[in-house]
């Protein structure tokens, strides 16, 4: 009886763990032009003015995934502790169950984070030339006159 009381409430916690992580993922960035962070509401930008002369597509992939991380890594804690029939059995299955959620989840917390995107080389009146990478939200045609924006939030194009 024992077990099955302990079990339930873990497996609760696991369950609502992993709706939080599915909620918070659900908020990260998507790289759009028409994006802005918190942080640059009210923020002066300066504004260039060019044409895209080529573009080429790429991908937007994360680097690491924390909440893919310690999600794994929670859930395989609690796995791995229903291991085993001793307590030292029960510890070394949680150790290894978070290890392995843990890399699991950051692979799996990166691939979520994983978004299409389109490098557009940009020649400014100016005559400068640069490549201004974002998100494939819209698709800008070479030759199209654009507005290049260099505000908080990076640098990302527009068409004018």
């Amino acid at each position: 009886m024992a077990i099955t009381q302990r079990a339930k409430p873990i497996k609760m916690a696991a369950g609502a763990l992993a709706a939080l992580t599915m909620a918070l993922a659900g908020c990260a960035s998507s790289y759009n032009s028409s994006a802005v962070t918190p942080g640059s509401v009210g923020q002066a930008s300066t504004v260039y003015t060019g044409y895209v002369q080529s573009v080429r597509e790429v991908t937007i992939r994360s680097e690491r995934s924390l909440i893919g991380t310690a999600t794994g890594a929670v859930l395989g804690g609690l796995a791995g502790s229903e291991l085993g029939g001793g307590d030292k059995a029960q510890t070394a299955g949680a150790i290894g169950g978070a290890v392995v959620g843990g890399i699991a989840g950051n692979e799996a917390g990166k691939a979520m984070g994983t978004k299409r995107g389109y490098a557009y080389t940009v020649r400014f009146d100016n005559g400068e030339v640069r490549e201004i990478t974002q998100g494939a939200d819209i698709y800008i045609q070479p030759g199209t006159p654009v507005n290049a924006i260099a505000g908080a939030d990076g640098w990302r194009i527009v068409p004018r």
